[in-house]
């Protein structure tokens, strides 16, 4: 199962650093046409927003599948094991329902702004692929957990 989930994250990490690199070539080229030839790029507002949420969403998608991201184990450490290890398996269902729901509500979202057919300010991009993104990386982030969830029983029933 975590091959299952680890080629879609690491599809949306490349995006999310496709996406960095982009800001910062975007940002770079709009400063200097802003104070060279006194006029800026039109839109890159716009697609520098979009670029952020994709940046966002990609990155804590490989983050969620390595379990890289912050946990704070200082409360955690002070249980002994098995409360701990029980513990465990609470965050992990915890979390995991909460980015299902999150998923759920961003591709409800999403299809409200492909039926309603929201765009951009300047570009008139379609913000829709954006949030539909954003549900596909909740998801991912889901399955994450739920992915550490056999481990953490194993160790607990070891425990037993």
């Amino acid at each position: 199962m975590n091959k299952v989930i680890s080629y879609p994250s690491n599809l949306m990490s490349v995006a999310a650093m496709a996406g960095l690199v982009f800001v910062m070539l975007a940002v770079s080229a709009d400063v200097f046409m802003r104070y060279v030839f006194k006029s800026p790029i039109l839109g890159i507002w716009d697609l520098c927003t979009m670029a952020f949420a994709v940046i966002i969403w990609g990155a804590m998608t490989e983050a969620a599948l390595r379990g890289s991201h912050i946990a704070l184990t200082f409360l955690l450490d002070r249980f002994p094991r098995l409360p701990r290890l029980g513990l465990q398996v609470i965050i992990s269902l915890v979390t995991s329902g909460m980015f299902g729901l999150v998923s759920w509500r961003l591709l409800l979202h999403a299809r409200h702004l492909d039926a309603t057919k929201f765009v951009s300010p300047t570009l008139r991009l379609p913000h829709a692929p954006v949030a539909y993104f954003a549900a596909f990386a909740c998801m991912i982030m889901a399955l994450a957990f739920l992915i550490g969830l056999p481990e953490a029983l194993g160790k607990f029933r070891k425990e037993q």
